[in-house]
């Protein structure tokens, strides 16, 4: 099954839709004030937090986690160019870069760059494909999962860039193509990922967790959350241990 393409945001936040419009529309307006032009599409993937099995899913175990609500949004515009230009709406902490659609494929992980992870997602995907260039395109990033949290940002941010990728290349993988890809990618900045985090985050499904097994294939079952009255609530925080 291809990744699904909405068009209204009460289809992917079930709660404070205004507000994630307003967020929308301030990043569509700050690509048109960067990049000259309104993006043409937005790829989306939302972080994760896991529900049951704990760092056994590089070992092949099943896992039990379900996407959340943060998440990484990337404008994104064809330019017509041999340039891949990325920026952060957060510009003071991450700066904007700019890549050749050949030197983009090159990742020094000794240096921790945020760009990278960028990278990750957009290699990954030409060499699953067998391509070594792309279409240029410009690209906004805005993300609201903690980094560093445990909510995996990194791999939202590589699972939206995929996305993106794929969608101005006229590239089209399946979601477990895209799961299994991205995890693979992100050992290219020495993360070694066993595939819960972006099989959750391109397969998770709203008012649902996942059953995610690894063996013999990459399958994902979604477990429909029980309905209550009050609706059930999962609480993240952080408690300091």
């Amino acid at each position: 099954m291809a990744a699904p393409i909405v068009k209204r945001l009460s289809d992917i936040y079930s709660l404070n839709v205004d507000a994630q419009s307003q967020r929308y529309a301030h990043l569509a307006a700050k690509f048109a004030e960067i990049y000259g032009a309104k993006p043409e599409f937005v790829a989306r993937a939302p972080g994760r937090v896991n529900i049951i099995g704990e760092h056994i899913d590089y070992c092949g175990f099943p896992v039990f986690p379900m996407a959340i609500a943060p998440d990484t949004l990337i404008a994104v515009r064809a330019n017509g160019t041999d340039r891949v230009r990325v920026a952060n709406v957060n510009v003071e902490k991450y700066p904007a870069r700019d890549f050749s659609t050949a030197d983009i494929f090159a990742i020094d992980s000794t240096v921790h760059e945020w760009s990278n992870y960028f990278k990750c997602g957009y290699r990954g995907l030409f060499e699953h494909v067998g391509r070594t260039e792309g279409a240029g395109f410009d690209a906004l990033l805005d993300g609201t999962v903690p980094a560093g949290g445990g909510l995996s940002s990194s791999a939202a941010f590589v699972c939206a860039t995929q996305l993106a990728v794929q969608r101005v290349n006229g590239i089209d993988l399946s979601q477990t193509e895209l799961a299994s890809i991205a995890a693979g990618a992100e050992r290219y900045v020495g993360v070694n990922s066993g595939g819960m985090d972006q099989t959750a985050s391109i397969m998770g499904q709203q008012g649902s967790a996942l059953f995610i097994e690894f063996h013999p294939e990459l399958r994902a079952t979604p477990v429909k959350l029980p309905e209550s009255t009050p609706a059930l609530a999962f609480i993240i925080s952080n408690t300091l241990v």
